[in-house]
């Protein structure tokens, strides 16, 4: 009977952290990209007529959470995950200068928990094959 009082205390707390290993720690970058949540839409695209410039073209950041999970989202750029857009709106998008390059580092956060939504690397976009 003692074995299974404590199997029952035991078993939870192990489940809870097994769950907590699985999701990573808040803002962790998957080592598989590109990397969504279940039902997260997340892209970065060259804009219309967009040039390449020296490997940097503009882009359009577009985003898509369910709002069941949040509204409130913060897409950050490169290693240093610079912070490039904030949105209490579970979908938007916003315009890149002209700065976007190939394998550059775009992640979708929960602003609240910050959790990761999403993340990918830029295509080359116009400037493949320059």
């Amino acid at each position: 009977m003692q074995m299974h009082t404590s199997l029952r205390r035991v078993l939870p707390a192990a489940a809870a952290i097994t769950l907590l290993a699985a999701c990573g720690q808040p803002g962790e970058v998957p080592g598989q990209l590109p990397y969504a949540e279940p039902g997260v839409e997340f892209s970065v695209q060259p804009v219309d007529g967009a040039a390449c410039n020296e490997g940097a073209y503009r882009a359009l950041v577009q985003w898509d959470v369910p709002p069941s999970l949040t509204s409130k989202v913060e897409v950050q750029v490169s290693e240093q995950r610079q912070i490039f857009a904030r949105s209490n709106d579970a979908a938007g998008n916003k315009e890149t200068e002209e700065w976007t390059s190939e394998g550059l580092l775009f992640v979708l956060l929960d602003r609240e928990t910050g959790m990761t939504l999403a993340a990918l690397e830029a295509g080359p976009g116009p400037c493949a094959g320059s």
